[in-house]
């Protein structure tokens, strides 16, 4: 979201309202329509299309050009009406594996970020099946934004969960850095302050401990001081004043949407561990329960967004 000139549009089929599209267009109005491209990506498969294997191949390439145009045209006609005076490119692909799709065009587009439709979510989607925005939040190269279906005003607050829990992981650091860039670039076009939240789960002690004059409070009073002089230290190396910090005591999926009620903020930006397979059916994203229970936007950005934006120099051959 640094420069904010290309952004990939997630279009929903047959859906008259597309809160993706209103934030992109939101956002191309206060950063300049004349210098941000959008892209409107609409995705299309039909289920049935793998049962009709009786049917001739040519017929069923006539048939998936057929719906393909007749979905073309609905994009069109709908961009014509809800996008004008926009810089807005429009594409229909077909695809099964669409959130593969969406990563491939999100590079070769060489967009800033992905703007998603916000769905709801089950207990047993990460069990079962993985939904789109479940699978741009972890495979992303780029930020992604999850849209809500709201009218998008800035509120003057823009919060950034940063986890600092570990201050010698550099992977770590370095998301943190990111999420605050893009943090600041949102920032800047928008006029809004940025807030830092920060969850600090509770310390668990030993309880075969037996030492005297100790007792569990200590640990969990001594692990609190640490991490307010971490998150004020982050804060003051980077300008961000003490009041705007917020730290508190629990659960990040817990925390975070509390911090966020209380703060309104236009969006929030947090960064994903990106767990596969059975870890995430076991432990899951915390990034994917704070968005299924926020109402405003939030923007997550993935490891991979990260390492592909980390320079490499390459040394010259004498």
């Amino acid at each position: 979201m640094r420069s904010l000139q290309h952004i990939l549009v997630v279009i929903e089929p047959r859906q008259l309202r597309q809160p993706a599209l209103e934030r992109a267009l939101a956002i191309a109005q206060i950063a300049g329509r004349e210098r941000v491209k959008i892209l409107a990506l609409m995705p299309v498969f039909e289920t049935a299309w793998d049962l009709s294997s009786l049917v001739d191949t040519e017929e069923k390439e006539e048939a998936r050009k057929a719906i393909m145009a007749k979905h073309q045209k609905w994009l069109d006609g709908f961009l014509r009406i809800n996008a004008m005076d926009y810089s807005v490119e429009s594409c229909v692909i077909w695809t099964k594996e669409i959130g593969k799709e969406i990563t491939a065009r999100a590079r070769e587009s060489c967009a800033d970020v992905i703007i998603k439709t916000g769905d709801a979510h089950g207990f047993l989607d990460s069990v079962l099946f993985t939904p789109l925005d479940w699978q741009l939040l972890r495979h992303a190269p780029v930020p992604v934004v999850i849209a809500k279906d709201h009218l998008w005003q800035p509120t003057g607050v823009i919060a950034v969960a940063i986890d600092l829990s570990d201050p010698e992981d550099v992977d770590l650091r370095r998301l943190n850095i990111r999420l605050l860039r893009e943090a600041q670039e949102l920032a800047f076009i928008t006029r809004c302050e940025i807030h830092l939240v920060n969850a600090i789960p509770p310390v668990l002690p030993p309880a075969t401990i037996d030492l005297p004059g100790f007792t569990p409070d200590l640990i969990s009073e001594e692990a609190v001081k640490e991490a307010c002089r971490n998150v004020l230290s982050f804060a003051a190396r980077h300008r961000i004043p003490p009041e705007h910090c917020h730290i508190r005591e629990g659960q990040p999926d817990q925390v975070i949407p509390a911090l966020c009620q209380s703060l309104n903020p236009t969006m929030l930006f947090i960064g994903t561990s990106a767990r596969k397979g059975l870890a995430v059916a076991l432990v899951g994203n915390i990034c994917e329960r704070v968005a299924d229970s926020l109402d405003c936007d939030v923007a997550v950005i993935t490891p991979k967004a990260v390492a592909e934006r980390i320079p490499y120099v390459v040394e010259e051959k004498r």
